[in-house]
């Protein structure tokens, strides 16, 4: 049992950095070694977190003998080719949502693992969140019944990365980038939906507001389950005001409602406004509620205190997090689109194929 893990982080912005934020507060864990192109973003975290090696290109990091577990926080195209370098040269591998931005290249991914037996995480925080894992022992309970109807939603006003704002490099629009997230949530505790019905905005000129987005600026999916539970999701560049996580379960004898972004104890009237309130948010002027510790609410720092002890031999790997559920959640997504596109609904057979 492996009483020390090395991290290397592939990627030194945004992703990198709050995954560098809850890597320190694991017992046991040390991040070794950064790569990132941008030298500014690469010297930047080293210099916040006191990681000793930083690397150029991410080649050179997966050549670092050091290096045990290589975290995946670059944009999407990249997941991909990245997860299935890095366990070819014998590292376990995080990434960060989606799994990969095609079937094809997902397929890689878990040919990779197939053949190296490599550990591989695929990072649903929202799995992890504290109030939805309450939530879900409240299900269990009987809390409110027999489930009906799920609601789940990822919203803000849209992503400035030019990354997330082409098809090529993101996969999709905000239904992949923001809705993967109700959907592997979901996934998880329902497992795969039998028959699904996606309904999108055109992307681009067609966008209801963000026309610079090639794909879709609003996305929503109705996911029927075999036992007759069905769920709606959204994900959406439309929304303003800061990022709207928000998840609701209707049973035979009851509500659950949970605000994950929205749901802060904390209020604040502000004149001059302040740094920071939530995610997304374009000021902080005026009555706010402010976030606690996104890290700990969205699930981060359990996702990765999860990961660690998985690689320890300490806790079995929980479900919904493997590449196989990553590579469903991209499933899902594609036969949502495809929906849209052909305008009907759509049954998936158990080999994973799409019919009528």
């Amino acid at each position: 049992m492996a009483e020390q893990l090395n991290i290397g982080l592939i990627g030194a912005r945004f992703a990198g950095n709050f995954h560098a934020e809850c890597w320190r507060c694991v017992p046991g864990v040390v991040l070794s070694a950064v790569a990132d192109l941008d030298d500014d973003a690469r010297e930047g975290l080293r210099a916040r977190h006191n990681v000793p090696r930083g690397y150029r290109e991410y080649r050179d990091l997966l050549a670092d003998q050091s290096v045990d577990v290589v975290d995946i926080c670059v944009p999407n195209y990249l997941h991909a080719e990245i997860a299935a370098a890095a366990m070819d040269d014998g590292k376990a591998v995080v990434c960060e949502k989606p799994l990969a931005t095609s079937l094809e290249d997902g397929k890689k991914v878990l040919s990779s693992q197939a053949r190296t037996g490599a550990m591989y995480f695929y990072a649903e925080d929202w799995i992890f969140a504290p109030a939805l894992v309450r939530a879900q022992g409240l299900l269990a309970e009987g809390a409110v019944g027999r489930p009906l109807f799920f609601k789940g939603k990822e919203c803000h006003n849209g992503s400035p990365s030019q990354f997330a704002q082409k098809i090529s490099t993101c996969g999709g629009g905000s239904l992949l980038h923001l809705g993967a997230h109700p959907i592997g949530y979901f996934n998880s505790l329902l497992g795969m939906p039998e028959s699904l019905t996606g309904f999108c905005s055109g992307g681009g000129k067609s966008n209801l507001l963000r026309d610079e987005v090639e794909g879709e600026d609003w996305g929503v999916g109705i996911l029927v389950y075999p036992d007759g539970t069905r769920a709606l999701v959204e994900g959406n560049y439309i929304t303003q005001g800061g990022m709207d996580d928000v998840v609701e379960i209707y049973g035979s004898e009851g509500v659950i409602k949970v605000e994950l972004t929205f749901g802060s104890p904390l209020r604040v009237y502000s004149r001059a406004g302040f740094a920071y309130a939530v995610e997304k948010t374009d000021f902080t002027r005026g009555w706010t509620r402010p976030a606690l510790d996104e890290n700990v609410s969205l699930g981060y720092r359990d996702e990765m205190a999860h990961f660690a002890a998985c690689m320890m031999g300490r806790e079995k790997q929980r479900r919904g997090t493997t590449a196989i559920d990553g590579y469903n959640v991209l499933r899902t997504v594609e036969t949502l689109y495809l929906s849209n596109r052909e305008r009907r609904t759509i049954t998936l057979r158990d080999n994973g194929e799409a019919t009528l």
